[in-house]
């Protein structure tokens, strides 16, 4: 009876290690999943885009629109690539790309604002030599 005893010890000690050692399994591919994604920032990025596009502002600063564009298709690559590998790196990066994306979106649409209140400036300015000749006038 003393040995059935013990028997039964034993049985129950590896039931609760093998549960134990499940549960920590699951554990860790819980924490192996899938890394948050950044959705919300390469949404924020194609609508700074959009604006910026909206707003014309490839007449005056193509080169930051463009430089919009490219890092928004990167940061999509690497939410692609962060989704398939399950790889937090290329979230952190996906989301790096997708904030300078809107940075750069922004950057147009400022300089293209800029340049439209140069060109508004010296249009005024003009007027206001026109006048000032008309007024010397005798």
């Amino acid at each position: 009876m003393f040995a059935l005893m013990k028997t039964q010890k034993k049985e129950g000690f590896r039931k609760i290690l093998v549960t134990s050692t499940a549960l920590i399994f699951v554990a860790v591919a819980g924490c192996a999943s899938v890394p948050p994604l950044p959705t919300d920032q390469i949404s924020r990025a194609e609508a700074a885009i959009e604006r910026a596009e909206e707003a014309r502002v490839a007449d005056y600063a193509s080169a930051e629109l463009r430089a919009a564009r490219e890092k928004l298709t990167a940061a999509r690559e690497m939410m692609q690539k962060a989704t398939a590998d399950k790889d937090k790196e290329a979230a952190l990066r996906a989301a790096w790309l997708a904030e300078e994306s809107i940075s750069d979106a922004e950057l147009a649409t400022a300089k293209a604002q800029h340049k439209r209140a140069q060109e508004v400036n010296k249009e005024l300015e003009g007027t206001v030599d026109m006048l000032r000749q008309e007024l010397q006038q005798p």
